[in-house]
């Protein structure tokens, strides 16, 4: 009797621990089963609201759920970064990154109560490069050739978006490879920044090819380079930085999903699947292309090792900058 009742605890104990364990493997095969949420750490209207709301009905179409929208802005994005961070591992709720979320703000500020080791990556959305621009008068440089030996001789100054910015990171980048040197002047916007590079207040700027390129249409900057390994579509005239022996160098502002670090990896492909399926309907493409940004989409393992390169790449120009936003 006694080993009767051994054998039917036993029993008993095994199915238990093999329902328990096979709980979560059940509940990614129905994932989703609710709606899903993506946390977009800036108020509505900017550019990361934009592209979230561009994919998420597509998105919804692919997972058979609803996909809303979550503006959580405040702190440049850390506020909304720290909120999907602290978000259930489920697959739920994933959160619109930029380098300058996952990267800068860490780097910088010791408010930042998250790292980018709390993410898993579902996948990028879409880039952006940096270009390179001067007014466009007789007296400024007409190549990046030539801005190089003109920083190499007298030095100079440049506009950027913001003290810290990837704009103004990127820029650092640039330049150190290229051996030169030049003083950056913060601005509270691209608008009175790329005014001043107009009217040659400034020596140079750097902004992304949206921000840009209606002057540079206009006649009135002219474009020298642009930062990613190869030239971009809308500004197809202008070399790229590895034309000019700067070759490894592929610097581009991108923008994507991550999740809650140990976010199953299954809700992490059906994720991925839905966003890259969305970035191939045409009138995404069509909305995008209006906003000067190409879609970009990857795999999550090919996200996650996007992130481990760059990760070590914006830390350490925050730190040899000596910047801080305390």
């Amino acid at each position: 009797m006694d080993s009767i009742r051994r054998q039917i605890c036993l029993a008993a104990t095994t199915w238990v621990g093999a329902s328990v364990a096979s709980f979560p493997v059940r509940a990614q095969d129905n994932f989703p089963s609710r709606p899903v949420r993506i946390v977009v750490p800036y108020t509505p209207g900017t550019g990361a609201d934009l592209l979230a709301r561009m994919i998420a009905p597509h998105m919804a179409a692919v997972l058979g759920q609803p996909v809303v929208i979550d503006n959580r802005a405040g702190a440049g994005g850390m506020v909304g970064t720290e909120h999907g961070a602290r978000a259930a591992p489920d697959g739920y709720t994933v959160t619109v990154a930029t380098p300058g979320t996952l990267f800068v703000i860490p780097a910088m500020s010791r408010s930042a109560k998250y790292t980018v080791k709390e993410f898993d990556g579902v996948g990028p959305i879409a880039l952006s490069a940096w270009v390179f621009v001067t007014a466009n008068s007789p007296t400024a440089p007409a190549t990046f050739a030539e801005l190089r030996s003109q920083l190499r001789q007298s030095g100079g100054n440049y506009g950027i978006p913001g003290i810290g910015s990837t704009t103004h990171l990127a820029a650092e980048i640039v330049l150190k490879q290229a051996g030169v040197k030049a003083t950056a002047v913060p601005y509270g916007g691209s608008g009175p920044m790329l005014n001043d590079v107009v009217s040659g207040v400034l020596g140079f700027g750097v902004n992304t090819v949206g921000a840009t390129l209606p002057l540079i249409r206009q006649g009135r900057l002219r474009a020298l380079a642009v930062t990613s390994a190869e030239r971009v579509k809308t500004l197809a005239e202008v070399p790229s930085i590895g034309e000019f022996g700067l070759a490894g160098l592929n610097l581009v502002g991108w923008w994507g999903l991550v999740a809650p670090a140990g976010t199953p990896q299954q809700g992490l492909n059906k994720l991925s699947e839905a966003l890259r399926k969305a970035l191939s309907v045409e009138e995404v493409k069509a909305k995008m292309k209006a906003m000067e940004v190409e879609p970009f989409a990857q795999s999550p393992t090919e996200f996650a090792a996007l992130i481990r390169k760059e990760t070590p790449l914006w830390a350490d120009l925050v730190k040899e900058n000596n910047l801080s936003s305390e």
